[in-house]
């Protein structure tokens, strides 16, 4: 896919610079959108006219950032969506034949946090649950959660989407909620995982389970 048309749009709140234009997705055939996680509430209703009140999606293209607006013209293979599942899948399901706003920034600008979680239980309870799981009390392993100050690993899980899985069955079970990052601190019990790296999105077939990561920049 080819852009030609499109402004700067300053983050100010991030010091950071990225693109914005408009992308009629149902006439990029060649164009492949990565998506990294589930969604848990669907946008329901076929009313097109949604879209008017859609924020742009935010996505990250695998450009350098000093690159980014080296050229009048930029050539995309793929982008990543980093806020906007819902919408996207909305404007996807539908088949909207219209132009959609997005901001575009460089991969290198991307921070992936873990997007926090509130335990539903009491925490006793939930560190019984970790340990019947063989977690335990290690700091050393990559892929851990952390509850508080506490971290646990399980040396049965080797890879991210193993954590992750567990994670997708801890809210499926209700012991868990999502916890917005930006409100955690009047908490307690608040619980997270190893963050997941930008090119952890990109296995075949995997999405992360809903709430899974808190991105910077954010709109």
């Amino acid at each position: 896919m080819k852009i030609t048309q499109f402004s700067r749009h300053e983050f100010k709140e991030y010091n950071l610079i990225g693109i914005k234009t408009e992308i009629n997705f149902s006439k990029e055939n060649n164009l492949k959108v990565i998506l990294h996680e589930e969604l848990q509430n669907p946008i329901e209703g076929q009313d097109i006219e949604l879209i008017n009140e859609f924020e742009p999606l935010l996505f990250s293209v695998d450009i350098e950032k000093s690159k980014l607006f080296e050229n009048k013209e930029l050539d995309i293979d793929f982008l990543t969506l980093l806020d906007g599942h819902h919408r996207y899948n909305f404007i996807s399901r539908n088949k909207i034949d219209s132009k959609i706003e997005v901001i575009i920034v460089s991969f290198e600008d991307v921070n992936v946090d873990s997007y926090l979680s509130e335990i539903n239980i009491g925490k006793e309870d939930f560190i019984n649950l970790l340990e019947s799981k063989k977690f335990r009390v290690n700091s050393n392993s990559g892929f851990y959660l952390k509850i508080d100050n506490d971290i646990y690993s399980s040396n049965e899980i080797s890879t991210i989407y193993e954590l992750y899985d567990f994670k997708r069955e801890c809210f499926k079970n209700g012991l868990i909620s999502p916890l917005a990052n930006d409100i955690q601190s009047k908490k307690q019990n608040v619980l997270s995982f190893t963050p997941i790296k930008l090119n952890e999105f990109y296995k075949e077939n995997y999405l992360f389970p809903p709430k899974s990561t808190w991105i910077t920049p954010r709109i």
